[in-house]
């Protein structure tokens, strides 16, 4: 008998399976809808008719499409809370804060790589980006969450108040440096324009005008600002961060019973941007303080309006050509920018507006039905991923 019980001692456990988290609809509905709007505004067919909702607005200002980046920022940030609170595995904190750099490093270098095409011009080579600024700012946000976190259980407890604290700090000290301390050569008379600002002014030295957005001119044509350049990436960080917070808030309840609560929260980030705008202007290439509020309170809204349909009424079957999307943003974003190329290099890009200017009298239509062709063909891309669920990890 002794024998027995002390095989039975040494024999190996068998090993259960954690239960699959079951994925969050609405968050994938909501980065879905983002990437959509991605697409839809990075491929007009034709640059100088644009139906206003689906272009960026000159300066001061706010589109629908100004808030589809911003917004896939919230989203990055609510899986954060998602995938970064689970467990972690035997190499806790270093091995996540590995696999962090790692991601973050691929999505900048992805980002470059694609900034190269077609020419591979590396003299006016463009370092910012969206992929860039994503890579940055998600980098940054997890060094904040390794740092204010503990391991309890195997997992991974996020520490809401000092993530909330940074978030304000980077909003108000943004908010003060932009209205308050005097850029050199121009002071405070164009703190908020596409030259005089801070966020221009380091553009400039930082990586220099050779190595930022060509289209980012003044009134002389002079290339003066990058709309994705460094120091703005500072407040998009709050994006992320509203995100990781607004996820913690959904966590702590459910999906369903957390709707009022992501609506509220929501409203009161647009309501302190809308009471900001006189002072601090709302402006998406300078990514001011107001911008970053107010887009992060509108897409918790979009959030929690979807919440309301997908968790608590139950109504998912409607949103699946959208979830295609949702479930692989990074992949079809790259797809979409890679298959844009290959239509300008080829000339078909040109062949095919010329043909749709032929037979569709109103060129704003005409745009935007070229960019719904795109958006199209990303999707028929992307479907096979969906249906054998296969879903991008960087």
């Amino acid at each position: 008998m002794a024998a027995e019980i002390l095989k039975f001692e040494k024999r190996e456990q068998p090993k259960v399976a954690a239960p699959k988290a079951k994925r969050f609809e609405a968050l994938d509905i909501l980065r879905g809808l983002f990437i959509i709007g991605m697409l839809l505004a990075n491929n007009a067919g034709d640059w100088s008719h644009i139906w206003p909702p689906f272009d960026h607005a000159e300066w001061h200002g706010f589109t629908m499409t100004d808030l589809v980046f911003p917004g896939f920022m919230v989203c990055v940030g609510i899986s954060m809370t998602l995938s970064m609170s689970r467990r972690i595995g035997e190499g806790g904190k270093g091995e996540m804060a590995v696999h962090v750099v790692r991601r973050a490093v691929i999505l900048i270098a992805i980002g470059l790589f694609l900034n190269l095409l077609p020419a591979f011009d590396f003299a006016h080579w463009r370092y910012p980006g969206v992929l860039q600024r994503i890579g940055l700012c998600y980098g940054l946000a997890s060094g904040l969450v390794l740092l204010h976190s503990h391991i309890e259980g195997g997992r991974l407890v996020l520490h809401a108040r000092p993530l909330a604290i940074w978030a304000a700090g980077l909003i108000l000290g943004y908010a003060i440096l932009l209205k308050f301390v005097p850029v050199p050569g121009y002071g405070l008379g164009d703190s908020f324009g596409p030259e005089g600002s801070w966020p221009a002014y380091i553009d400039r030295i930082i990586p220099g005008i050779q190595h930022i957005y060509q289209g980012g001119t003044n009134e002389a044509g002079q290339v003066v600002y990058d709309p994705e350049g460094l120091l703005s990436t500072f407040p998009a960080i709050f994006n992320i961060l509203a995100g990781l917070l607004i996820g913690l808030l959904i966590q702590k309840q459910t999906p369903a019973q957390a709707v009022g609560s992501v609506a509220l929260a929501g409203l009161m980030l647009v309501i302190a941007a809308l009471a900001m705008d006189s002072q601090i202007p709302i402006i998406k290439k300078l990514w001011t303080s107001s911008f970053a509020l107010l887009t992060s309170g509108l897409a918790m809204m979009i959030l929690s309006g979807l919440m309301l349909v997908m968790d608590r009424m139950g109504h998912t079957k409607w949103a699946m050509p959208i979830r295609v999307f949702g479930t692989n943003a990074i992949l079809a974003y790259v797809f979409a920018w890679l298959f844009s190329v290959f239509l300008d290099v080829t000339g078909l890009a040109g062949i095919t507006t010329r043909w749709m200017h032929s037979v569709i009298v109103d060129p704003y239509a005409m745009s935007f039905l070229f960019a719904l062709g795109v958006l199209v063909i990303c999707w028929l891309f992307v479907l096979p991923f969906y249906l054998k669920k296969v879903f991008l990890k960087i």
